[in-house]
């Protein structure tokens, strides 16, 4: 090694150290692309750690030649997306942790900006600008927010990007498809919760990070591409794992106070959800959902029991970026009226909370 290679190792060692974690389950197609991406970042000092939940289709045996310095660590079956994740943060040893999606590609600057984003702004939680693959002028999210009901909203979805989201802003909570955190946050606040398996675990963990004063960040000039579309954005599964997890965030992590306070408003949503599942055939998915929370009543009061007692801020700080108007499929025409019943209901309930 010369003079020129010791010195740029030293400077490396002197950057934070990162933890990028790709969870992995049959990505023949996706993984290799995303692991080529990751390697050509510009930032100097990083592991991958790639977390296979018992793929079938040779995906870890391909990125094992390709990529041998990557971390595989095999979980032999599909632990889901929160254990497995877990598993990868608790293999994990930089001062930052990354959840990468393995469908997506990142820009070789993204890591250095959300460095250097997480060293300013000192947060918790960060977020890429997130494009899709398929079309990189349109919007996937430009950071994620938490309706009062709930439901986690990407931000600028669908939209074409034309600057309109070039500002550092804080955010309810960063996309699952990319979060990238502070591993004191993590350890104050916990790991992704197991029992969700699926979908809302990253709005779960945005807002025990905001309980906790660990507030989270959109950072425009990291950006990354994501495959969306590759499993589809509607199903009666995701449906059901959506609807069942929006509720036990809820359950776990409003106050007693608060819980009474928004009733009025959950109920609404609640009507109008159902009256969705009607319309689609899904009611029996919901009707799960509701039966499941039931079963699991016990461990979700416990989980309510320790998070509420452990917290740091009410959630009248909490939900000070919350959002009281949204768009959603599953409301249709009803979104217009709801939107103004919540929002009037909102400004009395947010002066009492």
């Amino acid at each position: 090694m010369n003079d020129s290679e010791e010195v740029s190792k030293e400077v490396a060692l002197r950057m934070p150290a990162v933890s990028i974690i790709i969870l992995n389950y049959d990505g023949i197609d996706v993984l290799p692309t995303c692991l080529r991406s990751v390697y050509d970042s510009k930032y100097p000092n990083f592991e991958v750690i790639v977390v296979d939940n018992g793929s079938t289709d040779q995906s870890v045996e391909v990125a094992e030649k390709e990529f041998p310095e990557a971390i595989i660590v095999r979980n032999g079956r599909n632990l889901g997306f929160s254990a497995g994740n877990n598993i990868g943060i608790a293999r994990s040893g930089g001062e930052y942790v990354v959840l990468l999606n393995n469908d997506t590609v990142v820009h070789p600057d993204w890591l250095k900006e959300l460095v250097k984003g997480a060293i300013q702004l000192k947060g918790g939680f960060y977020q890429p600008k997130i494009l899709l693959m398929e079309d990189s002028k349109i919007m996937n999210s430009a950071g994620n927010m938490i309706h009062l009901a709930g439901f986690g909203l990407c931000r600028g979805l669908g939209e074409p990007d034309t600057g309109q989201f070039e500002e550092r802003v804080e955010i309810g909570y960063a996309s699952g498809a990319c979060v990238f955190a502070s591993r004191r946050a993590i350890e104050e606040i916990g790991l992704l919760d197991p029992v969700y398996f699926a979908y809302n675990e990253d709005t779960d963990w945005g807002w025990r990070g905001r309980m906790f004063g660990w507030k989270s960040y959109y950072i425009p000039a990291a950006v990354i591409y994501h495959k969306w579309s590759r499993f589809g954005s509607r199903s009666r599964l995701k449906f059901y794992y959506l609807e069942r997890n929006r509720i036990a965030t809820l359950i776990k992590n409003y106050s007693h106070r608060t819980l009474i306070l928004l009733f009025p408003i959950l109920l609404l949503f609640e009507l109008a959800v159902i009256l969705y599942s009607l319309r689609t055939g899904w009611l029996p998915q919901k009707i799960k959902g509701y039966i499941d929370l039931f079963k699991s009543r016990r461990d979700l009061i416990a989980q309510r029991r320790q998070l509420q007692s452990r917290r740091r801020f009410s959630d009248r700080v909490v939900i000070e970026v919350f959002v009281d108007e949204m768009e959603h499929f599953y409301l249709g025409s009803a979104i217009g009226p709801l939107n103004k019943i919540v929002h009037l209901l909102s400004w009395i309930v947010t002066r009492y909370v």
